[in-house]
């Protein structure tokens, strides 16, 4: 959609009842299941790539 010019806009912001854009509805997004696991094995992941680091350099030093 383009709009030529400013009065174009505010009409249109108007017609879709955006006057006032602190008023825009905004939905929580559901993570399925699937999603959950994943980013809790991430999490696992980094947790543990973290400690392997932290061993690694203990001895070295």
């Amino acid at each position: 959609m383009k709009i030529e010019n400013e009065n174009e806009l505010h009409e249109f912001m108007v017609s879709e009842g955006l006057e006032d854009l602190s008023k825009v509805p905004v939905e929580k997004v559901k993570f399925g299941r699937g999603v959950k696991v994943a980013f809790w094995f991430l999490r696992i992941y980094i947790i543990l790539m973290v400690f392997l680091v932290i061993v690694g350099f203990s001895h070295v030093v």
